[in-house]
This record gives C-alpha cells, sequence and structure tokens, in this order.
C-alpha cells in the first residue's frame, strides 16, 4: 500500500470518527433547556411520538433499553445524549432523528434526565421561603438536619431533591412508616431503674446497644441493666401531617424540600462516624 493510500484511509477513518463529535460539540456541552416544565412537557409529547413504543411508556423498557436506569442518560453528558438521539446507533434499531430541530432533541433530552434523575425534575411549585417556616413551626427541623442544621433522629434532607423524587418525599411527609430509612430505626428501652429512653438504634449484639439520642449523643447500654428493649416498625416522624397542615403549607414545605439539590452527597450518620 502507497503513502497515499495509507493517508487517504486514515483521513475516511478520523472523518468516520468524528461524526458524532463533531454534532455533540454542534449541541454545546450542556442542555440549554435545562429542567423548564415546559421544555419537559414537550420532550413527554415528542417522546411519546417517537420513542416509546420500543423504551416504554415512561422510558422503563419494553422492546429496548430501560431508560431510566441506563448510564448513557443517568452518567453520560447532556451533549452526549442529544447526539446519540440525533444519530441513532448504528446496527443497531435504534433509528436517527435528522429531522428533529435542536430545540425538540432537547426537549427529549429534558425529559429523559427528569425520568432518570430526581434533581433534573421541573420545580414543584409553591413558596419555599413560607415552606421553610412550616418546616420548622411543624417540628421536622427538630430531627432533620437541612443546610447543615438541625435535629439527628431522622436522615439529613440535605440534597433530598438530588435522591429522591418529588412523588417519593411526599410519600415520605405523609406516610412515614411506609418505608423506614436506613440506619434510623427507632428504639425505646426501659432501665432497671425505670428510666425510658427513645432514639435511633445504632448498632447491636449480644451484650450492648448503641443508641443515638435526640441530643445527638450515642449512649451504649449493656442488655443487663434493662428491662426491656422494643423495636418499633414506626418512624419517629408523626403520621398525621396529612390532618395538621393546610394544603397550602403541605404545598410549600413540598416546594421547600424540593429545593434542596446541592450536588454534594450528604454525610451519613452511622456507627463508623461515633
Amino acid at each position: 500500500m502507497g503513502r497515499g493510500t495509507i493517508w487517504l484511509a486514515l483521513a475516511v477513518t478520523l472523518a468516520a470518527l468524528q461524526g458524532p463529535a463533531a454534532v455533540a460539540e454542534e449541541a454545546a456541552a450542556a442542555n440549554p433547556l435545562g429542567r423548564d416544565p415546559a421544555a419537559i412537557e414537550s420532550g413527554d409529547e415528542l417522546f411519546h411520538e417517537r420513542c416509546a413504543v420500543c423504551h416504554g411508556q415512561r422510558g422503563q423498557g419494553a422492546m429496548a433499553a430501560n431508560l431510566v436506569r441506563t448510564r448513557k442518560v443517568r452518567r453520560g453528558s447532556e451533549a452526549s445524549l442529544f447526539a446519540l438521539i440525533r444519530e441513532g446507533i448504528p446496527g443497531t434499531e435504534m433509528p436517527p432523528h435528522p429531522d428533529l430541530p435542536k430545540e425538540g432533541i432537547w426537549q427529549i433530552v429534558s425529559y429523559l434526565r427528569s425520568l432518570a434523575l430526581p434533581g433534573q425534575q421541573p420545580p414543584l411549585p409553591g413558596d419555599p421561603v413560607a415552606g421553610q417556616a412550616v418546616f420548622r413551626r411543624a417540628g421536622c427541623a427538630g430531627c432533620h438536619v437541612v443546610n447543615g442544621a438541625g435535629g439527628f433522629l431522622g436522615p439529613s434532607l440535605d440534597s433530598i431533591a438530588e435522591r429522591k423524587t418529588s412523588g417519593e418525599i411526599r410519600s415520605d411527609v405523609l406516610d412515614p412508616d411506609a418505608e423506614l430509612a436506613a440506619g434510623y430505626e427507632p428504639v425505646s428501652l426501659v432501665t432497671n431503674d425505670g428510666r425510658r429512653v427513645r432514639g435511633v438504634l445504632k448498632n447491636e449484639d449480644t451484650f450492648l446497644l448503641i443508641v443515638l439520642l435526640a441530643s445527638g449523643e450515642t449512649q451504649v447500654f449493656q442488655r443487663a441493666d434493662l428491662r426491656s428493649v422494643e423495636l418499633p416498625r414506626r418512624s419517629h416522624m408523626p403520621a398525621d401531617y396529612r390532618d395538621r397542615l393546610s394544603r397550602d403549607e403541605l404545598r410549600d414545605v413540598l416546594a421547600f424540600l424540593d429545593r434542596q439539590r446541592d450536588p454534594f452527597v450528604p454525610v451519613i450518620r452511622g456507627f463508623a462516624v461515633y
């Protein structure tokens, strides 16, 4: 093979490799529509027109991949997802969509990210400032940390909307006993001298129990010093917020929790911390 032929083959190869990259570069590094509610709604419509027949009505997989869990949607860049939708996947049944305008592709990207990543969902309606006041007035700050301040008997709510969908947060508020957070199982003790202790069980073995108290301190109890140990399958959190909060108060406190989308991972309090 002559030198000219080699250079020609190399040029053809590079051109082929640069195709998707050029599309991604054209699309820019970040979605200009972000999590705009109107963009997500339009993306929902386009997805159902073009994609749902293979990927399912909520992107959870049918004849094609589950887009809620796939790495390309959850961890890939928005630009690469844009390129994938426009170019398709050669050699597979994933077709290209060259007829879709840029805005339409970005709308689908917004919709898919909102399905796969709680933090990419559109913001909930309501007044988050008023919701913060409700959060404090209802006693939530006594058990939960938000913005670095609060109690210890419940899990930290810093970045909660990065980890849970708005629907899951609502369920946690209205039905706290449905699913207890791991590492925050309540325990109720009565010592041999009649003292009652409530807290969160952090560790136990045949002889000892380690309990996190509402003060944030941990205390070690010898089983021999205890009259009774109860592990109720009920959260410390009140289960009557549906009745205690008005419709507007519930809307605002959910809006406040929805704004907790800082990208850092909160500290998980466990036995190793103490």
